[in-house]
């Protein structure tokens, strides 16, 4: 089983500084999906296609999810899992209950977070198939009753692909990182993992 990297001690999950950065990520994403809920709230809907089915209005329970999926980042290295499942729950919420969509940035750092620090096991996998799930239900509730197959196949891909590369996206990007700490002479310093010997010159 290869090491994993331990990163720098004002980093580690648990120091201020950690503790810091994460409540700053977890604001930061809370500003913008309480910003993209209230003007949902204010703005006209959104109506892209003749035919597409409107969202349920914006009302209290949205800006709640939107709060606890948002709050739950700040978790997101100490307790990675447990933080990614509350974030998909609530965005799961958010979606079946039909409302514009949006906090699909809660589960993306969620998803990150989780891979970049090796917890991608059942639960993490379990947590991102509930987050597609989701979203592809959404986009379901939306496009049935659109008449022509064209302008469906156009809002599946404008919508339904699109937020599941994200998704996807984010994991990927975590497990990189991962692989590349574990992958550099630093990490390998730390973990007490052999390194190659430099060539001879």
């Amino acid at each position: 089983m290869p090491p994993t990297p331990r990163p720098h001690p004002s980093a580690e999950p648990g120091t201020r500084r950690a503790r810091a950065l994460d409540a700053g990520i977890a604001a930061l994403v809370l500003l913008v999906e309480i910003a993209a809920t209230y003007g949902s709230l204010t703005g006209p809907p959104l109506d892209p296609v003749d035919g597409w089915t409107l969202a349920r209005p914006t009302d209290a329970v949205a800006f709640a999810a939107v709060a606890v999926g948002c709050a739950a980042l700040y978790w997101r290295r100490t307790r990675p899992v447990p933080a990614l499942v509350v974030a998909t729950a609530a965005y799961a919420l958010f979606l079946l209950r039909d409302y514009e969509l949006g906090l699909f940035l809660a589960p993306m750092v969620a998803l990150y977070s989780v891979a970049a620090l090796g917890r991608s096991g059942p639960a993490a996998l379990a947590s991102g198939s509930v987050a597609v799930a989701a979203s592809l239900l959404w986009v379901r509730a939306r496009t049935e009753a659109l008449t022509d197959p064209g302008t469906a196949l156009l809002a599946w891909v404008a919508f339904g692909t699109v937020i599941v590369v994200f998704l996807a996206g984010s994991f990927v990007a975590g497990e990189l990182v991962r692989c590349h700490r574990l992958l550099s002479p630093r990490a390998n310093t730390r973990t007490g993992a052999p390194t190659a010997p430099r060539p001879a010159r």
